[in-house]
Protein backbone atom coordinates (compact mmCIF):
# COMPACT_ATOMS: atom_id res chain seq x y z
CA UNK A 1 0.00 0.00 0.00
CA UNK A 2 0.86 3.94 -0.68
CA UNK A 3 0.65 7.35 0.93
CA UNK A 4 -1.79 8.61 -1.89
CA UNK A 5 -1.21 12.45 -2.78
CA UNK A 6 -2.57 15.29 -4.89
CA UNK A 7 -1.27 18.82 -6.46
CA UNK A 8 -1.85 21.46 -5.29
CA UNK A 9 -1.06 25.11 -6.93
CA UNK A 10 0.32 27.87 -4.09
CA UNK A 11 2.20 30.95 -3.87
CA UNK A 12 5.92 30.90 -5.12
CA UNK A 13 7.18 32.67 -1.68
CA UNK A 14 10.64 32.49 -3.06
CA UNK A 15 12.05 35.84 -2.41
CA UNK A 16 13.34 36.32 -6.64
CA UNK A 17 9.07 35.07 -7.84
CA UNK A 18 7.50 37.18 -9.96
CA UNK A 19 4.06 38.70 -8.29
CA UNK A 20 1.33 36.29 -8.89
CA UNK A 21 3.74 33.06 -9.43
CA UNK A 22 2.51 30.17 -8.26
CA UNK A 23 4.37 26.42 -8.04
CA UNK A 24 2.94 22.84 -7.82
CA UNK A 25 3.39 21.00 -4.85
CA UNK A 26 2.68 17.53 -3.84
CA UNK A 27 0.04 16.67 -0.41
CA UNK A 28 -0.59 13.78 1.02
CA UNK A 29 -4.24 13.03 1.39
CA UNK A 30 -6.21 10.54 3.77
CA UNK A 31 -8.41 8.30 2.21
CA UNK A 32 -9.97 6.16 4.94
CA UNK A 33 -9.47 5.83 8.61
CA UNK A 34 -8.56 2.69 10.77
CA UNK A 35 -10.99 2.73 13.35
CA UNK A 36 -10.85 1.62 16.95
CA UNK A 37 -13.01 -1.27 16.23
CA UNK A 38 -10.98 -2.79 13.49
CA UNK A 39 -7.50 -1.95 15.66
CA UNK A 40 -9.34 -4.36 18.15
CA UNK A 41 -10.14 -7.24 16.11
CA UNK A 42 -7.14 -7.02 13.83
CA UNK A 43 -5.07 -7.03 17.41
CA UNK A 44 -7.07 -10.43 18.35
CA UNK A 45 -6.31 -12.32 14.81
CA UNK A 46 -3.21 -11.84 16.02
CA UNK A 47 -3.19 -13.11 20.03
CA UNK A 48 -5.28 -15.42 21.89
CA UNK A 49 -7.10 -12.15 23.54
CA UNK A 50 -10.73 -11.81 22.50
CA UNK A 51 -11.95 -8.31 21.05
CA UNK A 52 -13.55 -7.03 24.26
CA UNK A 53 -10.76 -7.75 26.29
CA UNK A 54 -8.51 -5.92 23.91
CA UNK A 55 -10.84 -2.74 23.63
CA UNK A 56 -11.34 -3.06 27.78
CA UNK A 57 -7.21 -3.21 28.35
CA UNK A 58 -6.91 -0.55 25.66
CA UNK A 59 -9.51 1.97 27.53
CA UNK A 60 -7.86 1.11 30.69
CA UNK A 61 -4.48 2.16 28.96
CA UNK A 62 -6.36 5.53 28.00
CA UNK A 63 -7.74 6.21 31.36
CA UNK A 64 -4.25 5.81 33.21
CA UNK A 65 -2.47 7.87 30.69
CA UNK A 66 -4.81 10.76 30.75
CA UNK A 67 -4.43 10.55 34.86
CA UNK A 68 -0.68 10.40 34.64
CA UNK A 69 -0.04 13.17 32.30
CA UNK A 70 -2.89 15.39 35.09
CA UNK A 71 -0.08 14.44 37.37
CA UNK A 72 2.66 16.07 34.95
CA UNK A 73 4.59 12.97 33.89
CA UNK A 74 5.38 11.87 30.59
CA UNK A 75 3.29 8.37 29.33
CA UNK A 76 6.10 5.74 27.45
CA UNK A 77 4.53 3.17 25.37
CA UNK A 78 6.99 1.13 24.53
CA UNK A 79 7.22 0.63 20.58
CA UNK A 80 4.89 3.65 20.01
CA UNK A 81 6.27 6.57 21.90
CA UNK A 82 5.62 9.52 24.26
CA UNK A 83 3.04 11.48 25.30
CA UNK A 84 3.34 14.51 27.46
CA UNK A 85 1.71 17.82 28.18
CA UNK A 86 3.50 20.63 27.69
CA UNK A 87 2.00 24.38 28.32
CA UNK A 88 3.56 28.15 29.08
CA UNK A 89 2.23 31.54 30.33
CA UNK A 90 2.00 35.10 30.01
CA UNK A 91 4.88 36.87 30.75
CA UNK A 92 5.06 39.48 33.90
CA UNK A 93 7.65 41.59 35.12
CA UNK A 94 8.46 40.07 38.45
CA UNK A 95 7.30 37.14 40.40
CA UNK A 96 4.91 38.52 42.77
CA UNK A 97 2.97 39.42 39.68
CA UNK A 98 2.78 35.79 38.44
CA UNK A 99 -0.88 34.09 38.69
CA UNK A 100 -1.63 30.60 37.91
CA UNK A 101 -4.14 31.95 35.18
CA UNK A 102 -1.70 33.19 33.81
CA UNK A 103 -1.01 29.89 32.44
CA UNK A 104 -2.11 28.99 28.54
CA UNK A 105 -3.91 26.07 27.81
CA UNK A 106 -1.56 22.88 27.39
CA UNK A 107 -0.46 21.21 23.91
CA UNK A 108 -0.44 17.29 23.91
CA UNK A 109 3.29 16.58 22.49
CA UNK A 110 3.73 13.13 21.11
CA UNK A 111 6.96 11.74 20.49
CA UNK A 112 7.10 8.72 18.32
CA UNK A 113 9.55 5.21 18.88
CA UNK A 114 13.00 4.88 16.78
CA UNK A 115 11.31 2.00 16.05
CA UNK A 116 7.58 3.91 14.70
CA UNK A 117 9.32 6.49 12.97
CA UNK A 118 11.23 3.66 10.76
CA UNK A 119 7.72 3.41 8.58
CA UNK A 120 8.63 6.17 7.11
CA UNK A 121 11.61 4.61 5.24
CA UNK A 122 8.83 2.05 3.84
CA UNK A 123 6.82 4.93 2.75
CA UNK A 124 5.53 4.57 -1.20
CA UNK A 125 3.63 7.00 -3.07
CA UNK A 126 0.70 6.91 -5.47
CA UNK A 127 -1.11 9.72 -7.04
CA UNK A 128 -4.66 10.09 -6.00
CA UNK A 129 -7.08 9.09 -9.12
CA UNK A 130 -9.08 12.30 -9.04
CA UNK A 131 -12.78 11.22 -11.44
CA UNK A 132 -14.96 14.49 -11.97
CA UNK A 133 -18.36 13.62 -11.41
CA UNK A 134 -21.47 15.39 -13.00
CA UNK A 135 -24.62 15.33 -11.23
CA UNK A 136 -27.73 17.03 -12.63
CA UNK A 137 -29.64 19.05 -10.25
CA UNK A 138 -33.75 18.00 -10.36
CA UNK A 139 -34.93 21.26 -8.26
CA UNK A 140 -36.40 24.56 -11.02
CA UNK A 141 -33.74 27.16 -10.52
CA UNK A 142 -34.85 31.39 -11.18
CA UNK A 143 -32.65 34.08 -12.87
CA UNK A 144 -35.14 36.81 -11.18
Amino acid sequence: MALRYKTVWKKDMRKDAQEGAKLLYGATVVTAQYSFDQLCKDITDNCSATASDVMMVVSAMVTMAKKALLRGETVVINGFGNLRLQAGSQGVASAEEFKTHLMKKPKMIFRPSTSLLEVRDQVRYEALQVTEKTVECDKPHSLD
